[in-house]
């Protein structure tokens, strides 16, 4: 398979201290792969440095085979990546819409804007229910299925996600799993995610990856990291 994003042999981290170490990865065209490790693992490091919140001391990052190192976020937002944080990442004092119209900034046309409005609403009904609410009251399932939805409005190739059920309850998780498989399938999105949900997030994925104190310590098919043994041998 071709790969859409790649890293090659990075280095990463605050000041002098290094959290990412040699790592490479490569996302292939069309695929959910899944990163996994504790905490403290560099995994968000990682896709900071991936996203452009972060410079890379050494090594690459690539789009279809183009360097990328270093580059703004915005240009990437431009170039087709989506970034969605841990924490949601969304405007708590603005309205739904209001978020969603800001997460289609960088689109000029707004006939697409408005069917990226519609696939958002058609993927997360409880956003078009509530498209005047302010964010900020929204329950924390709510906020996460936002900032993705704001994540989609720029029509991404490339869709970063950074623990997206971090402190959601078993059955939000599920849906938001479930929203992610589908964002995959219908929209075309390649995606790059972090968990460490392990029992939820591995049946959506096509491959995984372990990371362990900032090196890549298991690559393959999600399958055998259902085995609990193996999987604490890897953490």
């Amino acid at each position: 398979m071709t790969a859409i994003l790649e890293t090659r042999a990075l280095v990463s981290g605050y000041g002098k201290k290094r959290a990412v170490h040699g790592v490479d990865l490569a996302l292939n065209t069309g695929e959910i792969l899944l990163v996994l490790g504790h905490n403290g693992a560099g995994k968000t490091t990682l896709m900071s440095t991936i996203f452009g919140l972060i410079r890379p001391m050494e090594g690459q990052v690539l789009l279809e085979g183009r360097d990328i190192s270093g580059r703004t976020p915005a240009a990437n937002v431009a170039d087709g990546i989506a970034y969605v944080p841990q924490g949601h990442g969304i405007f708590k004092t603005l309205t739904v819409r209001d978020n969603l119209e800001l997460g289609a900034f960088s689109e000029t046309d707004a006939a697409r804007t408005r069917e990226r409005l519609e696939q958002v609403f058609s993927l997360f009904p409880i956003l078009k229910e509530r498209a005047g609410q302010v964010a900020g009251t929204f329950s924390g399932g709510q906020q996460q299925m936002l900032a993705i939805g704001m994540a989609l409005m720029h029509g991404p190739r490339v869709l970063i996600l950074d623990e997206p059920s971090i402190g959601l309850a078993p059955n939000l998780v599920e849906r938001v799993m479930e929203a992610i498989k589908t964002i995959n399938r219908d929209l075309g999105a390649s995606i790059l995610m972090v968990e460490q949900n392990v029992k939820l997030s591995l049946p959506v994925a096509d491959r995984a990856m372990v990371i362990k104190t900032g090196a890549v310590v298991y690559e393959g098919a999600p399958e055998p990291l259902n085995d609990h043994v193996r999987l604490m041998t890897l953490f």
